[in-house]
């Protein structure tokens, strides 16, 4: 009988050190504790993150909301853990937002390259460490918050979600909705691992005016011998 076991009782061989001691943690609790693992997001006080007052439901692929860059190289190994976006305002009409992922920067047509400012907020989980990420978390610059993103062709990217929101949630929530959404990327699939200027790259668009958000994101940054 096999000393391990998944839950449907299969044998699997237990994960050790190379001192053969075995591993019982998850990825996650030992990346945290490496302080591999970072959020980003807003303070307390933060004014709520605009969109760019897109005033039609079909996204301007230059022109985001919200990001997650990988750096340059192929190392660190950057895996996207979960997003939340919470919605302040709607723009006073229907919001659709889209998230995608996209190719590292030199496979697209033209070289991927975003324009914008960290998030206000970067942070090492394990706040017994001080080192800083090596991706960017970028929202739009000035009163703007203009976040510009080179030209995407469809075979640049794939769209992750799309989501239609109800017209006046926010003001009137109608019941069963909700004035956030949430993607747990490591539960839904295989993980993203985003490595030489890829990007994760979150749209609103408002058949009206400004929407305003506040967004918080979770990634880790590994190297190929953290993921085996």
């Amino acid at each position: 009988m096999a000393d391990f076991t998944n839950n449907a009782g299969n044998p699997l061989a237990g994960r050790v050190t190379g001192n053969r001691d075995l591993l019982t943690s998850t990825h996650l609790m030992k990346w945290a504790a490496q302080g591999k693992i970072f959020e980003a997001g807003q303070g307390l006080q933060t004014l709520a993150m605009d969109s760019q007052g897109e005033t039609t439901l079909t996204p301007d692929d230059v022109k985001a909301t919200y990001a997650l860059v990988a750096p340059t190289g192929d190392s660190p190994l950057i895996i996207p853990i979960m997003l939340r976006v919470c919605w302040e305002t709607e723009g006073a009409a229907a919001t659709d937002h889209q998230l995608i992922f996209t190719k590292k920067a030199s496979d697209c047509v033209v070289d991927l390259a975003l324009t914008g400012r960290p998030s206000v907020s970067i942070q090492n989980m394990n706040k017994g460490k001080s080192h800083s990420p090596l991706a960017s978390a970028l929202y739009g610059v000035t009163s703007t918050f203009l976040l510009t993103v080179s030209a995407l062709v469809d075979a640049d990217n794939v769209m992750y979600d799309f989501t239609a929101h109800v017209d006046n949630n926010v003001v009137a929530p109608l019941t069963g909705t909700s004035q956030q959404v949430q993607w747990n990327f490591l539960a839904n699939g295989a993980p993203h691992i985003l490595a030489a200027g890829a990007a994760m790259i979150f749209y609103i668009s408002t058949a009206g005016g400004d929407s305003s958000i506040h967004p918080y994101m979770q990634w880790a940054e590994v190297t190929e011998e953290d993921l085996v």
